[in-house]
């Protein structure tokens, strides 16, 4: 039986809808870049009324609301506390906040020019999604330049009164935001890209600060993650004994890749991993009995695979040809769209 090398490459596509509205021509402003003020000092602004504090929820076996999260979106663009454009910078992070004083609060300092401060989105405590600054300008959000340029800044609402502590809706807007973020403009969803305003050279602040969880959140960026060259791959791991068969009879196959990447294979969504036959080949039609084609692939076991894991790919050959035949190995998906070659085959023999 000849030795056959195989690696493993899979594609999956998922779309998500875009959140706020598209970007507006760039056009430059010469207003200096301000430190970001503390939201806090702007605490003293009247707010009519308050909500009621909200519970947190962060368990990923939270099930009462569905994730791929879809947030609702509002368009409240500030008139003063932005830059027209970017100055040529290409946009690389994603910069997470929070507020330290309500959504309310929070939209009225972005719109007054002392405060020196602006952010691309602001999330309140139910998930809502308000975006204050077109993705194409420059909010003033990290207290650096360089990376205001080069990023677009999330605050998420935490007020000791109207929202204590980080909400689901939170979690889950913000991802769904992240991953439409990625989808436009490129940004890699993994911690060198996506982070906190307290990694941001130079500067004093701590939000996210500690109660935010990373891991949770990154977690729920890979459910909806774009597929990219960057955020989609797989390695082969093992697979069953090569099928010897007698002629008619069947054998059942599985194959064992790993996710690699940064994006989940989400069973019965167009992240759906599979494996088939090229072209689905009439070379191969006497193997028969659920060997895998674009109408009829082998789907993964797993329900979710997030990044790191590793999803399981069954079928079934029976022989009606005698021969030793070598087969190569697709990904596919939404329903027989053959992506790049695995390469990686199987070998059938039937006696």
């Amino acid at each position: 039986m000849p030795w056959l090398l195989r690696r493993s490459v899979l594609v999956c596509i998922f779309l998500l809808g875009a959140v706020g509205l598209g970007d507006a021509a760039p056009v430059e402003n010469e207003q200096p870049d301000a430190a970001v003020v503390p939201l806090l000092e702007l605490a003293a602004i009247p707010e009519a009324a308050m909500p009621v504090a909200r519970a947190v929820t962060t368990s990923r076996a939270a099930t009462s609301i569905r994730f791929p999260y879809v947030p609702q979106s509002e368009y409240l663009p500030t008139h003063t506390n932005y830059w027209e454009g970017r100055d040529g910078a290409s946009i690389d992070y994603v910069v997470i906040h929070y507020t330290d004083i309500s959504y309310a609060r929070t939209l009225r300092a972005f719109n007054t020019l002392a405060s020196d401060v602006s952010s691309h989105y602001v999330i309140r405590g139910d998930g809502h999604i308000a975006q204050i600054v077109h993705e194409a300008d420059t909010a003033w959000h990290s207290g650096n330049v360089w990376y205001n340029r080069h990023s677009i800044g999330i605050e998420l609402e935490l007020d000791r009164v109207t929202n204590p502590v980080f909400t689901a809706a939170e979690y889950y807007a913000a991802a769904a935001l992240v991953c439409a973020i990625s989808a436009r403009q490129g940004v890699s969803l993994d911690r060198y890209h996506v982070i906190g305003h307290n990694q941001v050279p130079g500067t004093t602040h701590t939000d996210p600060g500690p109660t935010w969880d990373w891991p949770h959140f990154m977690w729920l960026t890979s459910l909806c993650a774009p597929p990219t060259s960057a955020s989609v791959h797989a390695s082969f791991v093992s697979e069953t004994p090569y099928p010897d068969i007698s002629a008619n009879g069947a054998a059942l196959v599985s194959v064992v890749l790993r996710n690699t990447g940064s994006t989940a294979w989400r069973k019965g969504t167009p992240q759906e991993a599979r494996l088939g036959i090229p072209g689905n080949s009439s070379s191969v039609a006497f193997l028969s009995d659920g060997w895998p084609t674009p109408e009829r692939p082998a789907v993964q076991q797993e329900d979710i695979v997030p990044p790191g894991g590793t999803a399981t790919f069954s079928f079934r050959v029976k022989g009606t040809l005698s021969g030793t035949f070598v087969v190569p190995l697709r990904g596919v998906v939404d329903g027989g769209a053959w992506m790049d070659d695995l390469g990686m085959y199987t070998v059938v023999t039937v006696r």
